[in-house]
């Protein structure tokens, strides 16, 4: 018994450092997760963890949902899971969010809310607030909140920028303990509507900076295959997304990391 307790919490104490570049821990769709963790120019359901200002697309009242699982680690134990769902209003879009991970000794739970509207044809603004929670066993829980804010400009019909800053005020969570800060930059070039190749570069406070690249390929209506490359430390990503009916997607894929080995996925998108 005290070795099923010890060795999740051994393998938690390598990952949460080297996770923790993406939030209190990452949290990304299975779309982007398999593109090397791009997104911040994404659009839509897509841009729900990525970046606001992708939720500005929704000019009709049109509901979306999106679910995400990987085993991080090969361990049952440590399986990272999030659900979310965004509506849009006419003026924008509105996105939710509910991220899990964990065991029942240590769990991270995050919530949020997220807006993104265009200010012109071309450029959009958007914001999201957070909410975490942390329950570690025979120790007090903690609940911290803070907010991000993202930016999408069009600069041709094949090229798009975005940017993300998240919890740009510093928060404490405990004594000289904070909230991870994150700056993301990104360029998205679509040649043709089979292909898309993003590249970006995420900079949290604490860490190295982590170069971003990735693409989307469609070789036929209903398969997409993609793949992804990150930095420091390296992971190299890939996957499937098929359209089982109209509106209905399935994704699955996995992402090799250099330390802490692999990661298979899965995901599920309705829109």
């Amino acid at each position: 018994m005290l070795r099923d307790l010890f060795f999740p919490f051994f393998i938690l104490s390598l990952a949460l450092p080297l996770g923790a570049q993406d939030g209190l821990f990452p949290v990304f769709d299975i779309r982007s997760r398999l593109m090397g963790g791009t997104g911040v120019t994404a659009s839509g359901i897509d841009a729900l963890w990525t970046n606001p200002a992708g939720l500005s697309g929704s000019e009709q009242k049109v509901a979306s949902a999106a679910a995400s699982a990987e085993q991080r680690f090969g361990l049952s134990e440590l399986v990272s899971a999030n659900v979310g769902a965004t509506y849009g209003i006419g003026l924008g879009g509105f996105g939710l969010q509910l991220a899990s991970f964990g065991f029942d000794t240590y769990r991270e739970t995050r919530i949020g809310l997220a807006y993104g509207r265009k200010l012109t044809d071309k450029f959009s603004i958007g914001v999201d607030f957070a909410g975490f929670a942390t329950n570690a066993k025979g120790y007090a829980s903690t609940f911290d909140v803070t907010f991000g804010l993202g930016m999408q400009l069009e600069i041709t019909p094949e090229l798009y920028v975005g940017a993300r800053i998240f919890s740009p005020i510093r928060t404490e969570r405990l004594p000289d303990e904070y909230l991870p800060q994150l700056l993301a930059l990104g360029l998205s070039y679509r040649p043709s509507d089979k292909i898309i190749l993003n590249a970006e570069v995420h900079q949290d406070t604490d860490h190295p900076a982590r170069v971003r690249v990735g693409a989307e390929y469609l070789p036929a209506e209903q398969l997409s295959i993609r793949f992804g490359v990150a930095t420091e430390a390296s992971e190299v990503s890939f996957g499937l997304g098929y359209e089982v009916i109209e509106g209905l997607d399935l994704s699955a894929g996995a992402v090799w990391h250099e330390i802490l080995g692999v990661w298979p996925g899965v995901g599920v998108r309705w829109q």
